[in-house]
């Protein structure tokens, strides 16, 4: 049986030996950021199996702290009692079989086969209890002191404080259909909290109803409990879909429920701490900056203000919290987990869809791989549009479809694929102009920006490639003539002097601030520059990269790459991880992208020679994520004092 509350589940940790205490005092002002993003930056551990932490003396506060719940594999296996890959192919076989199987008689035959997945779904609903722990302390009015909980400061330039575990409880004004979600929460003051709201979550649909008809919503927040509900809170589920069904069903057990006191919603009755309030229409608050996932801070905004009515929580509550930064985090595991459940889900109603995959590097939304089996010329097209339409998929800033023989989770293979089949001319597409992630800072304004698709499937491309006209041809010969050798196309070895004889030397002759270069497949060339400087006025100090990058596309030999990126000085290309992070979260698609040559048909615009990638750090960006050396030093001052290692 999986795990039915926190205190449970801290205990089956520890059991397995994926629990680190800490029994020292420790401030939640920076300090426990540090512990633990520690694990993560110097890869004491291996990313998917860095521990769970109980820090039990957090300075401030009676309540002792624990993070990073699922960080590792093992952890969320404890959890699900199951291995994600195998609840979602489960689900996947069973549905395909009942599809082929029932329309011929055989629906007792299926039911029969699938009798365990079945049971499964009996649970998939709550159940209501009228007694919980987390009904033990009950505060209102002036007993409200949201201080006395040890809420995490993450980062050095973070606004405030912020709830960064909370489970969001919501209902339709409208429908009466009920949400959960995990969205941060910043402290305004001591009896209120900011909510962030992001596009495309149920929690703000709900706000919107509400705010149209000028009434307040109703809201409550659960800290801690089942770990599942950590999980099943950002499934990304079609809008109105219960994620309390499907945390019972996972769990196969139905999730116990109890209403709050003061709003009529319910809420987890395994919580440790409810929070209950009322955010009022047309008032909001500036909230942020905020150290994100995508490892930058996000811009300050005006959101939501929730009012809290009451606190109530268990005598021997633990403060469940949770940190984002630099890749990778716990959202690592997390948000794989994901991926590996629904995207064979996806595959029932999208057939050629093979696999689907969004990369932790980039923040998850910036670069999803599909790969597909294509009927028919074009069809991954179709199906990244589709997916495009899909929920939290919609935010996806970059994708790129690959055939089905091609591993979508390898970005080398990814990478060799754009080799062989990638045609700008017809293989590219821009999404301009469009809604965007709100945490996506590279666009002209907040939840605005653009999306790119690239077609690297090989269906019909040779005879594509005898389409390219002569004056394609004259203006960039080398890559024509490649296009139209299809073995060359396939492995570039006419290139392969160019890609042993280049260095430092060679690319500074293009432009001298270039500082360090990485070839990645002979398809990728990543080039890091100098910095502009910050406050620039002058035009060419303000556009320095998109100039130099222009440089790039110019010179004849390097198009036979056919990405070219720009990242920052502060990008480590060494690092394969940070090298996707540093360019897929700085360019917005529309504004940061450029070609050898541009020319237009009609109104359709015909991309020529390799992708241009300016993803060099902007002066309107926000300050990626680093920890003050002052704080660097205490904790590594202390580290044997943790005795975590």
């Amino acid at each position: 049986m999986n795990s039915t509350d926190l205190h449970h589940f801290l205990k089956k940790l520890e059991s397995c030996g994926l629990l680190k205490k800490v029994e020292v005092p420790v401030d939640s002002e920076l300090e426990i950021t540090e512990i633990v993003n520690r694990f993560y930056e110097n890869s004491i551990l291996d990313s998917s199996s860095v521990p769970a932490f109980l820090f039990k003396n957090v300075k401030g506060s009676k309540f002792p702290l624990t993070i990073n719940l699922l960080g590792s594999e093992k952890a969320l296996e404890l959890a699900l009692g199951n291995r994600v890959e195998d609840l979602g192919e489960k689900l996947f076989r069973a549905i395909g079989e009942f599809q082929h199987l029932a329309p011929k008689g055989k629906l007792f035959s299926w039911l029969w086969k699938h009798k365990k997945l079945l049971w499964k779904f009996r649970f998939a609903k709550a159940c209501m209890v009228k007694n919980s722990p987390v009904k033990e302390v009950k505060k209102s009015g002036s007993e409200i002191n949201l201080n006395e909980f040890p809420i995490l400061k993450c980062w050095p330039e973070d606004g405030g404080k912020f709830i960064t575990a909370g489970l969001v409880f919501t209902k339709s004004p409208k429908t009466g259909l009920k949400n959960m979600g995990i969205y941060r929460l910043q402290v305004l003051n001591s009896k209120e909290l900011i909510l962030h709201w992001q596009i495309q979550k149920g929690g703000a649909f709900h706000f919107w109803e509400a705010e149209s008809q000028n009434q307040p919503l109703e809201i409550a927040i659960a800290i801690g409990g089942d770990p599942l509900l950590w999980l099943a809170g950002i499934l990304p589920l079609p809008e109105g879909m219960d994620e309390i069904s499907i945390a019972s069903f996972l769990a196969g057990r139905k999730i116990p429920m109890i209403a709050c006191e003061t709003v009529s919603l319910e809420v987890p009755a395994s919580a440790e701490i409810i929070i209950e309030g009322i955010a009022q229409p047309k008032r909001r608050a500036q909230e942020g900056p905020f150290g994100d996932h995508f490892g930058h801070y996000s811009h300050p905004a005006p959101f939501p203000v929730l009012k809290i009515k009451c606190i109530t929580h268990k005598k021997n509550a633990i403060y469940h919290a949770a940190i984002v930064g630099k890749p990778p985090q716990e959202d690592k595991v997390m948000g794989e987990a994901v991926t590996k459940l629904f995207s064979p889900l996806l595959k029932t109603i999208k057939p050629e869809l093979h696999d689907l995959w969004a990369y932790y590097e980039t923040g998850f939304h910036n670069l999803l791989v599909i790969s597909v089996k294509q009927r028919y010329e074009k069809e991954g097209i179709k199906t990244a549009l589709a997916l495009l339409g899909e929920g939290q998929l919609s935010l996806s800033k970059c994708v790129i479809v690959v055939d089905e023989n091609v591993n979508a989770r390898n970005f080398l293979d990814v990478l060799k694929a754009i080799k062989e089949n990638f045609i700008p001319k017809q293989d590219f597409i821009l999404i301009p102009s469009t809604a965007q992630d709100t945490l996506d800072f590279t666009g002209p304004k907040i939840n605005r920006g653009s999306k790119m698709i690239l077609d690297a499937t090989s269906s019909s491309k040779l005879q594509e490639h005898q389409t390219i006209t002569n004056n394609d041809l004259s203006s960039l010969k080398p890559l024509a003539q490649e296009k139209i050798n299809s073995e060359k196309c396939r492995n570039l070895k006419s290139q392969t002097n160019l890609f042993k004889n280049m260095d430092l030397p060679l690319l500074k002759t293009i432009d001298p601030n270039i500082l360090d270069f990485r070839i990645v497949e002979e398809t990728l060339l990543v080039v890091k520059v100098q910095n502009e400087p910050e406050g620039a006025t002058d035009k060419v100090q303000k556009n320095k990269g998109k100039l130099l990058l222009e440089k790039l596309l110019k010179n004849e030999e390097l198009q036979n790459f056919k990405i070219i990126a720009m990242v920052s000085e502060d990008v480590p290309l060494e690092t394969d991880h940070l090298m996707l992070w540093g360019i897929f979260t700085r360019f917005d698609c529309e504004r940061d992208l450029l070609f050898s040559k541009v020319t237009l048909e009609g109104i359709h615009p015909i991309y020529l020679g390799a992708l241009g990638i300016d993803a060099t750090w902007k002066e309107n960006y926000p300050h990626p994520l680093s920890m003050l050396p002052s704080v660097k030093e205490k904790v590594t001052q202390r580290w044997n004092d943790y005795t975590i290692l």
